[in-house]
């Protein structure tokens, strides 16, 4: 994960220095003041920081529980004399920190690179992003645990995650907005994006936009986002734990 964030966020810098000056081509012809210029490219980056807290789940959250059961390493770990609820959020958290500091790195590449081409920062959209970012990571990493705590074998809860995210939530919400012609806003795919529409209100995923929203998330879709968030990491802890506690070594 770090050789990939690293990689990414190298890629992320040489295509916004190579076209810095091609957004208006880009958008149809359209100029944008300096303003939104600056919220545009940090949108893009964000399009992209959105997927890496779902493949960092899988790698630093889907074994924490399953793996103590294929490994059988569970034989050492549940007899020890400490609470499961303090083993299952030490791991937790520690799944948690871990993918904030691989995050963190993608954000160092992102506010040097966009500082220096752009020489300003939109804290107080930044600092929004950065909020719900942590909200996504939190829901999305227990979810990965609420799969972990099902299934014994890793390779089963790598699978599952991937399948619930990409295949549930991504193509759920595309189903809903075809047929329906609505939003999905309970879906966590759906609840995440807001990460970047802080910045501008577009959601790429949804293929009914027909038109380009230069304006920022309304305050009321940024705390719909964000409780809906909050419940997918209670309910998903709380049923979780619930699990850990009653799992056993065959």
């Amino acid at each position: 994960m770090l050789f990939l964030i690293v990689i990414v966020g190298a890629m992320m810098s040489y295509f916004s220095f190579k076209y810095i000056n091609d957004l208006p081509t880009f958008l149809g012809g359209k100029v944008f003041s300096s303003s939104i210029k600056v919220e545009v490219f940090y949108y893009l980056w964000t399009l992209v920081l959105l997927y890496i807290p779902v493949f960092a789940s899988v790698f630093f959250g889907s074994p924490a529980i399953s793996s103590e059961i294929e490994n059988k390493t569970a034989y050492y770990i549940f007899p020890l004399p400490i609470n499961r609820y303090k083993l299952f959020f030490g791991k937790y958290f520690a799944a948690f920190t871990v993918t904030l500091f691989i995050i963190g790195i993608y954000l160092v590449f992102e506010l040097i690179t966009l500082t220096y081409l752009l020489g300003t920062i939109p804290v107080t959209y930044f600092l929004r992003s950065f909020a719900m970012l942590i909200l996504f990571i939190l829901s999305i990493m227990a979810v990965t645990f609420l799969i972990s705590a099902i299934f014994n074998k890793n390779t089963y809860a790598y699978i599952t995650v991937f399948v619930i995210y990409y295949i549930v939530f991504e193509a759920g919400s595309f189903i809903v907005e075809l047929l329906y012609k609505y939003t999905p806003v309970y879906f966590l795919n759906e609840a995440g994006s807001i990460i970047e529409r802080v910045y501008i209100n577009v959601n790429v995923e949804n293929p009914f936009i027909s038109h380009l929203d230069i304006n920022p998330a309304p305050f009321s879709a940024i705390v719909i986002a964000a409780m809906v968030m909050v419940i997918y990491t209670v309910i998903s802890l709380a049923i979780a734990l619930l699990l850990f506690e009653k799992k056993e070594v065959s």
